[in-house]
């Protein structure tokens, strides 16, 4: 089913407030095939219109038969994203030349292949694995129109952590709670995820989850631009 995003609390990554939308597509909202709060976030704070829908797939089986077949981790990124695309156009209709985009995160130190947590302690398995190392995070938007794939983009970060006692990654995890689940590696950089790297590379959009200066590019060779917000025929304010 296709909607809006309900409001919940979380690290405000959004700025300023805009009136929204400040962008729009031809074709109406762009749909984004994700139930992640930061990836809403980042969209309405770049004053996108848009509107979320499912897309529920194994990830972790998907993972392991990549990793079986020797696939690399920014593929596997890709992989999981177009079939996360694939399942929300299955289970939601959408109007025709409508833009979906959809998108994944991999993890990688070693060539070792980490996914999201799945509960707290296996957090805190990947938080020991990752202290006081350096890690590649690669991240994989694809935007699909009429059921093909018409663009897709892997941005990778190298990130190196710094040395954390098992006390410190205790206190950490007890302060995120669920939101450490949210992404591989357990950090959330936009705000006390801040403090367990002495080093950050790439872009800063692309570690929270959607390569953003990529994807409005491509958006705007189709269609995408600015709104006054005003009604037709209404006054400027």
């Amino acid at each position: 089913m296709i909607g809006t995003a309900p409001d919940v609390t979380g690290p405000d990554v959004t700025g300023p407030a805009v009136r929204l939308p400040a962008v729009r597509l031809p074709a109406g909202p762009l749909l984004l095939a994700s139930a992640s709060i930061t990836r809403r976030r980042l969209l309405e704070s770049a004053g996108f219109e848009i509107a979320t829908c499912a897309a529920v797939v194994d990830e972790q089986a998907i993972r392991g038969s990549c990793a079986e077949e020797g696939i690399a981790a920014g593929d596997v990124a890709v992989i999981l994203a177009e079939m996360k695309g694939q399942a929300a156009l299955s289970r939601n209709n959408t109007a025709p030349g409508q833009c979906l985009l959809a998108a994944d995160q991999i993890l990688e130190i070693d060539d070792e292949i980490l996914g999201k947590p799945v509960d707290l302690a296996d957090a805190a398995r990947q938080l020991i694995r990752l202290q006081g190392q350096t890690h590649r995070l690669h991240t994989a938007a694809i935007i699909m129109r009429d059921g093909i794939r018409i663009w897709h983009h892997l941005g990778i970060n190298e990130m190196t952590m710094r040395q954390l006692s098992k006390a410190e990654i205790d206190s950490y995890l007890a302060l995120l709670g669920e939101a450490a689940l949210w992404s591989p590696g357990s950090y959330q950089i936009e705000s006390i995820g801040m403090h367990l790297f002495t080093h950050i590379g790439g872009c800063h959009y692309t570690i929270l989850g959607l390569p953003l200066l990529e994807i409005t590019g491509f958006l705007r060779e189709h269609g995408l631009r600015m709104t006054d917000n005003n009604p037709v025929g209404g006054d400027a304010a």
